[in-house]
């Protein structure tokens, strides 16, 4: 059976990410090649709208996630200048072309974040539109937006110095309004999203792609923290994500 391009897409990707678990695990990654985790993210971002597009008829979806990129860029930027929403940090190290002082590669990171966690409640846009509908499926996919960052942050932070935070927190010294403004930002947009997406939308096996790439993502994370030592961080992710995987059993069950 002949592979659709965007199939092949998922393949660059997966041999992107096997030779990146590769010198990540053995601490083999040199410095000269620090470049290869913003293609990390652009590749992640890229499948993510891919399955949006999908999802949401063409390129209504590809629209929507162009929105959703530079409406958390315009978010992370209120925390670089102002210290809004995320709290006050800084980028320390060259993540690309930036645009409101923060790397495009953070947008399609957000993008990844949205649409994996959608396509792991897809099922919840399927049922009738409700209000409290909207409530659970917003606060279920932001929930899963928090648990990754529960490891991207120290992993970014504590490891490698990606970004500076210049407060502190009681975990890992991030501050606790980064966590509470990634739920937020997570919760309006999925809250929009799930007004908005209707529930004949065809993404078929793009949906379990998601659900993998979500998983892939935080592995990849969970990997380094486990080369920086930081396991507290790995433990953590791991009972959220837990948690969230028996909720979405939970929510399955009921019709």
């Amino acid at each position: 059976m002949t592979k659709r391009w965007d199939d092949w897409i998922w393949i660059v990707f997966l041999i992107w990410y096997v030779v990146g678990i590769i010198l990540v695990s053995l601490d083999w990654l040199p410095a000269a090649l620090q470049w290869a985790n913003a293609v990390f993210l652009y590749l992640a971002g890229f499948l993510a709208i891919l399955y949006a597009m999908k999802r949401i008829k063409g390129r209504i979806g590809a629209v929507i996630a162009i929105c959703i990129m530079l409406t958390t860029i315009f978010a992370e930027s209120l925390g670089v200048h102002y210290g809004l929403i995320f709290g006050r940090y800084h980028y320390e190290q060259d993540f690309g072309v930036k645009l409101f002082g923060v790397p495009i590669t953070i947008g399609f990171a957000w993008i990844m974040v949205i649409f994996t966690s959608m396509a792991h409640y897809e099922f919840l846009l399927e049922r009738k539109k409700t209000g409290v509908g909207a409530l659970i499926y917003s606060s279920v996919t932001s929930l899963l937006a928090v648990t990754m960052d529960l490891i991207i942050d120290p992993v970014a932070y504590i490891g490698r110095e990606y970004w500076i935070w210049d407060e502190g927190g009681l975990y890992y010294q991030i501050p606790s309004q980064n966590f509470l403004g990634w739920f937020f930002v997570s919760f309006v947009l999925q809250f929009i999203l799930y007004l908005i997406v209707k529930r004949d939308g065809e993404s078929g096996r793009w949906t379990s792609k998601m659900k993998r790439l979500y998983f892939l993502v935080i592995f990849m994370f969970m990997v380094t923290a486990m080369v920086e030592g930081l396991w507290l961080a790995v433990f953590v992710t791991l009972a959220f994500y837990t948690l969230s995987l028996l909720i979405r059993l939970r929510l399955e069950k009921v019709k």
